[in-house]
């Protein structure tokens, strides 16, 4: 934890937040948030609690299934407010690397929440906002790998790159968006987060994904091959969050129809082509 100064204060707040990381494994989010406010008003320059608040917002609704969501708009509000609390533990500690990280992580849900295409203007803020978390030191993880700061950094680029389209690094978008997908990319990312958490079963599916994605676009059936096995072996590997049960769902959905990688989101399918960029941005 980052509150070990030996400051009897400090040293409180220490345990507060060893407690609502507690809590948090056992998906008690309402306790989380009551023992983080206490932590943020105890201890107001700590950034550790703006991050951990985030990550407490995140997980209250990837849980739920993509048929159950609530409404859009109060997804977006509540992303909202994650980004919000983010900003203010960059503004304690500008090397927090995981107020980085959910900083970008706020942006990425709204923009997949309304529809990637919709939000191509803030693609290069969040590549940005998670390259420097992951140039940053992030020590943080879980005893059990639930959370795990710089592979889940590398997981949500690896998600990136194959859904920011790569038809973006032709002229004109190239010169307006400032950045593109790029789906090898994606894959490197990938490989980097599983090498990290060799059990945790959503960066195998996002590694499978990206595997069938960049085959199916470029004609490499050994790429789909491999992401199919991953897909297939995801069942051998343990359940440690709730989310874990979905994804092993949205395997076998994958690979009934392969043809879903390169678009596939958690939260909802994602429509990514030009055609349809330039029928929602008239």
């Amino acid at each position: 934890m980052s509150a070990s100064n030996g400051n009897a204060e400090e040293k409180s707040c220490d345990e507060m937040l060893k407690e609502s990381e507690k809590l948090f494994l056992e998906n008690k989010f309402d306790k989380v948030d009551a023992l983080l406010d206490a932590v943020m008003k105890k201890c107001p320059k700590l950034s550790e609690p703006y991050w951990r608040k985030c990550m407490n917002i995140y997980e209250r609704y990837e849980k739920i299934p993509r048929d159950r969501k609530p409404p859009k708009e109060d997804l977006v509000k509540a992303y909202e407010e994650l980004e919000a609390w983010a900003d203010k533990g960059i503004e304690l500690n500008e090397n927090d690397a995981g107020c980085w990280f959910w900083k970008g992580s706020g942006i990425g849900r709204q923009g997949s929440t309304k529809g990637i295409l919709t939000m191509l203007w803030a693609a290069s803020e969040v590549e940005g906002y998670w390259l420097k978390a992951a140039e940053l030191e992030n020590p943080h993880r879980a005893y059990n790998g639930y959370y795990s700061g710089k592979a889940d950094t590398y997981y949500a680029l690896g998600q990136y790159y194959r859904l920011v389209p790569e038809w973006m690094k032709h002229f004109p978008f190239k010169q307006i968006f400032g950045t593109h997908g790029d789906k090898k990319k994606s894959i490197e990312y990938q490989r980097k987060a599983v090498a990290i958490e060799p059990e945790r079963v959503e960066y195998h599916k996002e590694l499978a994904v990206s595997l069938i994605c960049h085959g199916n676009s470029y004609n490499n059936p050994e790429e789909i091959e491999e992401g199919k096995k991953i897909l297939i072996n995801l069942n051998s590997l343990p359940a440690i969050k709730e989310t874990d049960k979905i994804d092993k769902e949205h395997a076998r959905m994958l690979l009934k129809d392969l043809s879903l990688a390169c678009g596939y989101n958690r939260d909802k399918q994602q429509e990514l082509s030009i055609e349809e960029y330039t029928k929602v941005n008239k």
